[in-house]
């Protein structure tokens, strides 16, 4: 297995090179991208607000729609609100922070067409979805150790790799979507017969190259695989892939698997003297998540045949269901995830 993996990151190196220059443009990252890196992996309690005020006063893009943000009628339909100190006050600190690194990477990735089961609309879904709930396995009561504005960043950016492949090697990814849709098996899995390697292991060479932190680039690399990531880089590898098999519960966009892992088969979920390894905490932590999902996502609904894609859609057309039924006996007003939605619309 050991040489699988040397050879599985040799040729993912190869073909992130070759992404990183060809015609299509991946961005390195601009001036305020580091500061703002910076900010997201922070514990909220230890940012410095009127530096992080100043920073997003300076790019009038990020500024008006945190702005945005906090006059929707998810947070309150009172006075309408010019200030990003009185923003901060409404929405909360770190509700904020996460649109900004949400805003700032989807603002800087290029966009793809459309496949046959996988939509770019349906990829920031799923992305900012697993930012979401991999931000809460960082709390303290689970005692895991990792910073929560790392997880969020690796959560977002776990799927990189796939939006790239969809650019760059449009056929070829089309084929292994397919592939795992017909046999019903984990995506990472089909391209590696059809590459030579994984999405993860090319997406964490592109964002090593924009000096991201160690731990998101090993976190993205192996969050499929965790139990081969470097023993200092497992738990954030563990704790991603465990945010993503939540994230598949929601219904919330498209993954591009054929198959649903669930979470006693994850590495984190065949460690029972973990606490998150136990099933009344799991429970527990899943309810909370898919609520909180529920909660920003309220207007949106992924499209039935958009879920159906993914392997066990009748499954995750239930679990949506299930997420958005109470909401569709009333009138719908626009909620948080439809202001994120609108960044990638």
């Amino acid at each position: 297995m050991g040489n699988n993996l040397v050879g599985e990151k040799t040729i993912a190196f190869s073909i992130a090179q070759e992404i990183l220059t060809t015609s299509v443009n991946i961005p390195t990252i601009p001036a305020n991208g580091t500061k703002i890196i910076a900010i997201v992996r922070q514990p909220s309690d230890q940012i410095n607000i009127p530096h992080f005020i100043k920073l997003v006063e300076s790019d009038p893009g990020l500024f008006t729609r945190i702005l945005q943000l906090a006059n929707s009628p998810f947070y309150t339909e009172i006075e309408k609100i010019v200030s990003l100190r009185v923003a901060i006050t409404r929405i909360g600190l770190v509700e904020i922070i996460n649109s900004v690194c949400l805003y700032f990477f989807q603002k800087m990735l290029p966009k793809f067409p459309d496949l046959d089961g996988f939509s770019y609309d349906n990829f920031w879904s799923h992305s900012w979805a697993c930012a979401v709930a991999n931000r809460r396995l960082g709390h303290p009561n689970l005692e895991m150790g990792i910073l929560p504005g790392e997880l969020y960043m690796t959560g977002m950016l776990h799927g990189v790799g796939k939006l790239l492949m969809a650019i760059h090697y449009p056929n070829e990814f089309s084929l292994c979507l397919k592939k795992a849709r017909d046999l019903k098996l984990p995506l990472h899995q089909v391209e590696k017969d059809v590459f030579g390697t994984t999405d993860a292991l090319v997406a964490s060479n592109v964002l090593k190259s924009w000096n991201l932190p160690d731990n998101v680039c090993e976190g993205v690399a192996f969050h499929q695989m965790p139990e081969l990531a470097p023993p200092e880089h497992v738990i954030i590898a563990g704790l991603t892939q465990f945010a993503y098999v939540i994230t598949g519960m929601s219904g919330l966009g498209c993954s591009g698997d054929g198959v649903e892992m669930d979470l006693p088969s994850t590495y984190f979920g065949q460690l029972p003297k973990l606490k998150i390894s136990k099933p009344e905490v799991q429970k527990k932590l899943v309810q909370e998540i898919l609520d909180s999902l529920k909660g920003k996502a309220e207007s949106v609904a992924t499209r039935p045949q958009e879920s159906a894609v993914q392997g066990n859609g009748s499954k995750k057309a239930k679990n949506l269901n299930s997420l958005t039924a109470s909401n569709q006996a009333k009138p719908k007003k626009k909620g948080v995830f439809e202001w994120v939605k609108s960044l990638w619309s």
